[in-house]
């Protein structure tokens, strides 16, 4: 590339000489009245420098090229003074300026050929056009000044992509020969939904959205499009939560291929096993919302001790904490007067285990790695194995550990609860 060669970028209504520097559009000769720069994707142009004022800060270029493919020096500008405004010396007209900026889509990083081919004759003001080229080519015949195009067609899910408040998708236009941008607005949808797309798919019970569009065309060429989908319509709140409730309902149907040294983890945490093609805790939810999803959607067997210990106020700088093998469960913490207790309640079980810490034992961190040392131990052993070996001093010796049953759980005519819950409170000094 030639040293008066300059690489510009236009985004987000701004005009860039690298990746930190920039001016603002409006800082140069574009026709910012009649552009809306802020819809126009990243675009990369190749200028050639024609001069520069140091007392004003004046960059005067040529065009050279507004489909510029290969920007890869353009990080390594570094702009020698400091450039307060730019002119375009040789500037197209705006229709034409239009059709180089909305015809650029970043997400294909493609252009239209046909657009682009177009553009360069137009750009470049070439001689009048033999009548017998005007009927062979769709670019150059004669159109009314503006008119639409209605189309509707069906769009594959795995095609498009969710973005911040919309869906995205390219579609071939047989009528006008061309691929186009489409987007179809949604408030719920965010980015973070294109990695649990399948979960969509499911929820829907459909591969592809239907989707009527209407296309915005100047002189025959297309500068807008519009699109509406009654099947997108549907993502709303309710089946949001519902593909909530689905994934929180996965983590509880084993196996899961967990790291072997750790067995406590937060929701984040727990949402990450789920493995490289999940987004993680996508929905933000909270150990607490986890918690009381489960309790809500499913039939728990020990509902009321779980609710029980939700209800205790946990330690002070302590979370709920999960559990995921050799069965799902929960640890709560819990602050006596005298020592730091740490309650494992499996789902569904017929137990609760205690683990209990002097408070002057070390910081909380340090005592959260031993309770898991511990729940590693009966992970590996077996529930059974480790409360013969811990009655036997073979192993934990510096853990005070209790184990209380659910007493008649499925009867009718005794409260097995309230014997739990005041066993309970006799463990927690």
């Amino acid at each position: 590339m030639s040293s008066k060669n300059v690489i510009i970028k236009i985004s987000q209504k701004k005009i860039w000489f690298n990746e930190t520097v920039s001016i603002a559009v409006e800082c140069s000769n574009l026709p910012v009245d009649d552009i809306k720069f802020s819809r126009v994707n990243e675009i990369y142009w190749l200028t050639e420098q024609v001069s520069f004022e140091k007392d004003t800060g004046l960059l005067e270029v040529n065009i050279q090229d507004y489909f510029l493919r290969d920007f890869s020096s353009f990080t390594a500008q570094n702009p020698k003074s400091l450039v307060k405004s730019i002119r375009f010396r040789n500037l197209s007209d705006t229709d034409s300026l239009k059709t180089a900026l909305r015809y650029y889509s970043s997400g294909m990083n493609h252009l239209d050929q046909a657009m682009e081919e177009a553009f360069r004759e137009l750009s470049d003001k070439p001689e009048p056009i033999p009548e017998k080229v005007w009927k062979k080519n769709i670019m150059f015949r004669s159109y009314q000044e503006k008119e639409k195009l209605e189309v509707t067609f069906d769009a594959w899910f795995k095609d498009a992509e969710f973005k911040l408040g919309y869906v995205a998708f390219d579609r071939n236009i047989p009528e006008l020969k061309q691929m186009l941008r489409f987007k179809v607005d949604n408030d719920f949808l965010l980015p973070e939904f294109e990695f649990i797309k399948s979960y969509f798919v499911k929820a829907l019970g459909t591969r592809k959205f239907d989707v009527k569009a209407t296309i915005f065309l100047e002189h025959g060429k297309p500068v807008e499009t519009s699109a509406a989908s009654v099947l997108i319509k549907k993502i709303d709140e309710n089946l949001i939560d519902s593909i909530k409730n689905i994934r929180t309902a996965a983590l509880f149907k084993p196996p899961f291929k967990v790291n072997v040294d750790k067995s406590l983890f937060s929701a984040d945490e727990v949402f990450g096993e789920f493995g490289p093609g999940e987004a993680g805790n996508v929905f933000s939810q909270t150990e607490e919302e986890m918690l009381g999803q489960i309790l809500e959607k499913y039939k728990v067997r020990n509902r009321k001790q779980l609710e029980f210990l939700a209800g205790v106020k946990q330690a002070a700088g302590s979370r709920l904490k999960f559990t995921l093998n050799p069965y799902f469960g929960f640890l709560f913490t819990v602050e006596g007067e005298k020592m730091n207790h740490f309650i494992w309640e499996l789902l569904n079980s017929h137990a609760t285990y205690i683990w209990s810490l002097d408070k002057g034992d070390g910081a909380m961190a340090r005592q959260y790695r031993r309770v898991e040392d511990a729940i590693n131990q009966v992970r590996n052993s077996g529930r059974d194995n480790y409360k013969q070996a811990w009655r036997a001093s073979h192993i934990d010796h510096d853990l005070v550990f209790h184990v209380i049953h659910h007493d008649d759980a499925g009867s009718a005519m005794i409260d097995g609860f309230v014997k739990w819950r005041h066993r309970l409170g006799e463990v927690m000094i």
